[in-house]
């Protein structure tokens, strides 16, 4: 049932306009909210996802993001995303917290950079 959240992820690094939309439309609600940590507002729906995806890749070819952690409780799902270039062993980790429809598909989603340990 979570699936979508990986494969959310793996979009990232994907530069093609149209194969980045369809991982997304299979992965997303088509009313998904995206609250992202280095956005100054709340996104909505597919499209405005993958305009800022098409934005990341475009800035930072190569770079993946991968969730490297997943732990779900009462219907709501924090993934541990690492974002680095293939073979590095330099990454910068965030937190995202996903809530799911009843189909798997990401309806909303909370992004905050880092793990949220003290400083």
């Amino acid at each position: 049932m979570t699936d979508a959240i990986p494969a959310f992820f793996s979009a990232w690094s994907i530069s093609d306009d149209a194969e980045r939309s369809a991982v997304l439309t299979g992965c997303l609600a088509d009313a998904v909210s995206y609250a992202d940590p280095r956005a100054p507002q709340i996104m909505t729906g597919i499209d405005a996802l993958n305009g800022y995806l098409a934005m990341f890749s475009a800035s930072a070819p190569g770079m993946e993001a991968s969730v490297v952690n997943l732990n779900t409780i009462q219907g709501t799902h924090r993934a541990t995303v690492s974002f680095g270039m293939p073979g590095s062993d330099q990454a910068q980790l965030g937190q995202y917290f996903v809530e799911l429809d009843d189909t798997g598909k990401i309806t909303r989603m909370v992004g905050f950079v880092g793990l949220g340990a003290p400083e």
